[in-house]
């Protein structure tokens, strides 16, 4: 009895749904793929491209993928999207008109779309492979199963949810009602009808239900979120310098000093019996701070755009880096209070990154600033490791492991610079304890006013402005072979970077912060470029 009942269950299920044709169906589905055309076009114009700056970035690519025939198939796949969107169009406006023939047209256009998705992720995974097996390096890095699913799944996800749209297309197709509105022929449900309630309802049958969200967590889990994962905990971007040839031209910082007002004094008779004992009133906490406000002001002119780099070019940038390139500002994530003070709601990170392509022409900047933890650093290529990372706090630093500290005195001898910034007086004296475990056989040392770092691209006579003092007046750094690997600044520099609404600097000091800053990162990419030279030999 049980299994008797157990089967006319498809039956029941057939009854319901109906059967007639739908005006409204078949209209969704000639608009829907029409607008095939869209995705086909910007696959067609765009596609090529971005495969020509990927392989020109990527020299050795370009060689392998050119001898295995990938580049050219790539090419046809590329040709092919723009008959596949030529194909839909055609048949999504020749079914406004509904006969048994325009039907066929966009079940036609429905196999081209799965042709040229499927030569397309073949293709592209071919590539990829190649690349792994070859042992080659994409943008510096070298490559391993879990790098080259990304890359492959960065290149192919538009292509794969071309095809998930085309298999919902193609399911409307397949259904009665768009059916008979062509066709004028009713009757049972067709396959379309049963895959999209099986969509809706996860199946009948409660095994298949459960089977179906297995199945999708499943495929979620592997394609979306264990690639996710791996960027986060252990997969790094290479860094990339503008490529080119620069000199850039000295742009001196005005330094104007107000006149100091004449001290009053108060005339007393000699011979009187009362001792007045009159305060000095220029010693109280209130005029020292307005003085160490106004005593220097700051009025900076950055170099001419695009002219910053190394080689004695006129166009700028620096012989060892990529034409793909892209400015980023990374900082480090230390654990303790206020590691990222600035750079979320007030945008200090960005708001420099933009006043560095206003000022030099670079105008590749990332979007967003990054975090990383320490550890990270060890991640990169020895030919993409980041110029610089920045480090600032609001209070004490968190405890950083032996292990961190070695990899930062690592990074920074092997080329890298860190710029720290102090938010507040307890990340001062606690900077200064951690710089010394970093780097315990060399010395904090008074950065000279004459030095580099204040000459190009633009001139400080009086070193660095001091801003706040949280720590000092003073910027300090640590040299190693002639080299600064550590510039640290003790009058929060950032906070003249923040949002005009999060701080109440003058344009003055916000000028000179801004400009302070692109020479830390002029001095970080040219060290960066000799560093990447001298490793190539």
């Amino acid at each position: 009895m049980r299994q008797k009942n157990q089967s006319k269950i498809p039956d029941q299920w057939i009854d319901e749904i109906p059967t007639r044709a739908s005006v409204f169906k078949s209209s969704v589905v000639s608009v829907a793929a029409l607008m095939l055309l869209g995705l086909g076009f910007a696959a067609w114009k765009w596609g090529p491209p971005v495969l020509a700056a990927f392989l020109a970035q990527n020299p050795s690519v370009l060689t392998l993928w050119e001898a295995n025939g990938t580049a050219q198939a790539l090419e046809i796949c590329f040709l092919l999207f723009g008959v596949m969107g030529g194909a839909c169009a055609l048949s999504g406006i020749l079914s406004l008109v509904r006969n048994r023939v325009t039907y066929q047209l966009l079940r036609v256009s429905m196999l081209i779309v799965y042709l040229a998705v499927s030569a397309y992720v073949y293709f592209v995974w071919q590539g990829v492979s190649s690349i792994l097996d070859e042992g080659l390096e994409v943008a510096g890095a070298k490559q391993d199963g879990a790098t080259t699913f990304k890359l492959w799944w960065k290149a192919c996800w538009p292509a794969l949810a071309v095809a998930l749209y085309g298999a919902w297309l193609h399911a409307m197709i397949r259904s009665r009602s768009v059916f008979a509105a062509f066709t004028r022929v009713s009757g049972h449900p067709m396959v379309g009808d049963r895959v999209l309630e099986d969509i809706r309802t996860h199946g009948r049958d409660p095994r298949h239900r459960r089977s179906l969200y297995a199945s999708s967590l499943t495929h979620l889990l592997i394609i979306v979120i264990i690639p996710y994962i791996l960027s986060l905990g252990g997969c790094v971007e290479a860094y990339r310098v503008p490529k080119g040839s620069g000199n850039p031209v000295v742009a001196m910082v005005k330094v104007v000093k107000p006149k100091k007002k004449k001290k009053k004094t108060l005339s007393l008779r000699p011979n009187s019996a009362i001792i007045f004992d009159q305060p000095d009133l220029d010693n109280t906490e209130v005029d020292e701070q307005l003085k160490e406000q106004t005593q220097v002001t700051y009025s900076a002119n950055t170099s001419k755009a695009g002219k910053m780099g190394k080689g004695g070019g006129t166009k700028g940038g620096w012989p060892e880096g990529m034409d793909g390139y892209k400015i980023r500002f990374i900082r480090l994530d230390h654990g303790g209070s206020g590691w990222d003070d600035g750079m979320n709601q007030t945008g200090a990170d960005i708001n420099f990154l933009r006043a560095f392509a206003q000022a030099t022409g670079f105008k590749k900047i990332a979007r967003k600033g990054e975090s990383h933890s320490i550890a990270l650093l060890k991640k990169y290529p020895k030919d993409g490791f980041p110029p610089f990372v920045y480090m600032t706090g609001n209070d004490r630093m968190g405890r950083v492991s032996t292990a961190d500290i070695k990899i930062l005195r690592d990074y920074c001898i092997n080329g890298g610079m860190l710029i720290a910034d102090a938010g507040h007086r307890n990340f001062h004296h606690s900077f200064i304890h951690f710089i010394r475990q970093v780097f315990p056989d060399k010395t904090l040392l008074d950065i000279p006013d004459d030095d580099m770092l204040y000459q190009l691209p633009n001139g400080f006579p009086e070193g660095a402005p001091a801003f706040w003092h949280h720590g000092g007046r003073r910027a300090l750094g640590i040299k190693h072979d002639g080299r600064w690997i550590a510039f640290y600044h003790p009058g929060d520099m950032n906070d003249a970077w923040k949002s005009q609404n999060y701080t109440d600097v003058t344009p003055e000091m916000r000028d000179a912060a801004m400009n302070l800053g692109i020479n830390l990162i002029y001095y970080s990419f040219t060290q960066w470029n000799d560093t990447i030279s001298k490793n190539k030999k």
